[in-house]
């Protein structure tokens, strides 16, 4: 497969952190029934392979704290399917990784800005409030966007969260869920702060785990457990769920891209979720639309369930034996700031390449055949990628497969570049040479 967007694969000081799920707790007594009903398009609908059971809304959500590696191909898939996405991360990881996280949000990526070391669950109003400031501040200061969600470990929130939320304006905060696998949007009375309570799995062996990849897989849980209970959250909510959880049925799987994105068996799994089943994916304001439950503050349910410990982590297979996703043209460690001192190549193609993948080999072909000054790269080169970036730089963004340089080759002719290769960037180059 030659596709991936551009990220740099840097690891992070902080470690893959546990975020879990819940049983559902007490059903809270006020619902607000003046809403429309969600649309149900279960009858009379043929969506080719796609299952037609019930049209959820739905919303990724996706946690790194390691590396871009396997979000690069996740988000690289969820961009080709249009599905928009929430991007679980801490400002120090995106200070790190400023470049990509750059890249990651024009693919309809919204970030959440968390506090990994520990849930928010009881921590004072004044220490909260300092660290959703500096989470905000710091990751605002790399991407340039305001931050609407806050987040914490376990996805926990409580009051103090709400509170602190409505008196910096962020109109939304996450909660471990209440609500089995559909995902609850609560509003407090008197506040401008929607609260996300997420999807979780109700299957004994898994419980307490949100629907996430990672609290399978650390439980001993195989991809064809987590497909079994997406599918299950994706079925019409019966009537008395409706009465119990409220009406709107919507999702909000949940993937460590270091999971879902790298390793093979999952990343099918996701894949196989994606194009099988009707899920209405939204972004975050249309999906927080029309709250399920309208209470006082205090009402609100709250569940701390995180019993994790390290007895209860059993991968069946270890990480680094599980196949992982192989991308032989993507373009890693692109992306990151150069120093924008190249100039166009004048009257030469430049490309750069790893010499692999079916897109680098046909384009390495096709030069060959070229009546053209050409110039070829090879990724092993001493130097190749701050060359790369220098004139990634002075170009800007590039036409063809991806406009942020995801995948190799990677060509500049004039005043153009390319990213990646086919029919349609062959011809590109030929007219502008021949010009």
């Amino acid at each position: 497969m030659d596709r991936m967007p551009v990220l740099i694969a840097s690891l992070s000081l902080f470690a893959l952190l546990l975020f879990g799920c819940t049983a559902p707790p007490e059903t809270p007594a006020l619902n607000d029934s003046e809403e429309p009903e969600q649309e149900n398009i279960s009858e009379g609908v043929n969506y080719s392979n796609k299952t037609t059971a019930g049209r959820p809304k739905g919303i990724m959500f996706m946690i790194e704290y390691e590396n871009t590696t396997g979000l690069s191909n996740f988000v690289n898939e969820m961009d080709k399917r249009d599905i928009s996405g929430l991007l679980m991360v801490s400002p120090e990881f995106v200070n790190s990784n400023c470049g990509d996280i750059k890249q990651v949000i024009k693919h309809d990526v919204e970030i959440v800005a968390c506090n990994v070391e520990s849930p928010f669950w009881d921590a004072p109003y004044d220490e909260q409030k300092e660290r959703i400031i500096e989470m905000t501040e710091g990751i605002e200061n790399c991407t340039g966007e305001p931050v609407r969600i806050v987040s914490s470990r376990y996805f926990a929130s409580d009051m103090n969260t709400i509170k602190v939320a409505e008196e910096l304006g962020i109109p939304y905060v996450t909660a471990r869920g209440t609500t089995n696998t559909k995902a609850t949007v609560y509003q407090p009375e008197g506040y401008n702060v929607s609260v996300l309570s997420v999807s979780n799995i109700p299957w004994v062996l898994f419980e307490y785990g949100s629907l996430c990849d990672y609290s399978f897989y650390e439980r001993a849980g195989t991809p064809e457990n987590m497909s079994e209970e997406l599918r299950r959250a994706v079925e019409p909510l019966s009537e008395k769920e409706k009465e119990r959880y409220g009406k709107y049925h919507r999702i909000s799987p949940v993937s460590h891209t270091r999971i879902g994105g790298l390793l093979r068996p999952w990343n099918d799994m996701w894949l196989e979720f994606w194009d099988t089943t009707d899920v209405e994916w939204v972004g975050l304001d249309e999906f927080m639309e029309n709250p399920d439950w309208r209470m006082p503050l205090w009402q609100l349910p709250i569940n701390k369930n995180a019993p994790y410990t390290a007895e209860k982590i059993r991968p069946l297979t270890p990480y680094e034996e599980e196949e992982k996703v192989q991308n032989p043209c993507a373009a890693p460690g692109i992306g990151s700031d150069g120093n924008a001192s190249a100039q166009y190549v004048g009257d030469r193609i430049v490309m750069y390449h790893n010499g692999q993948g079916e897109m680098c080999l046909e384009a390495m072909d096709f030069l060959e055949t070229v009546n053209y000054t050409v110039e070829t790269h090879l990724e092993n080169e001493t130097g190749f990628e701050s060359e790369l970036n220098s004139l990634i730089d002075a170009y800007g963004e590039s036409k063809g497969k991806s406009s942020s340089y995801g995948y190799y080759p990677i060509i500049f002719v004039k005043n153009k570049s390319y990213s990646g290769f086919g029919d349609q960037i062959k011809n590109e180059i030929l007219e502008g040479i021949s010009e």
